[in-house]
């Protein structure tokens, strides 16, 4: 299953963790029974590899996934990210290996007004 979640950055997502719509939840890994969390790996735009921890709430109707501030700050300072850039999170099936996951980190050039990996 193919997906992608585009964001801007906000203040929370650059100090604290990264919010994920909760269908992201079927594309991720599956969370082993009683845990909330699941690790995964993405590769960024450049070839490197990160590794993120998806949470959800332990209890309630609405599990909100998130991305833990341990490797999510990792990856933002990293990278330099702040307010207003953008993160393009992607799926693409393979067929030997299962999912793999990428992550864009992308900052405005205003002097070309596009949007380029960093």
């Amino acid at each position: 299953m193919a997906a992608r979640y585009e964001k801007c950055l906000t203040e929370s997502d650059t100090v604290s963790r990264f919010a994920l719509p909760i269908s992201w939840l079927k594309v991720l890994p599956p969370i082993e029974q009683g845990s909330h969390e699941v690790n995964f790996q993405v590769t960024d735009g450049l070839g490197f590899f990160w590794e993120f921890c998806c949470s959800t709430r332990r209890s309630g109707r609405y599990r909100k996934p998130v991305l833990q501030s341990e490797g999510w700050l990792k990856f933002v300072n990293y990278k330099g990210l702040k307010v207003g850039d953008k993160i393009v999170l992607d799926t693409e099936a393979d067929d030997f290996r299962g999912t793999k996951f990428r992550i864009r980190a992308l900052k405005l050039n205003k002097e070309c007004d596009q949007w380029l990996d960093v």
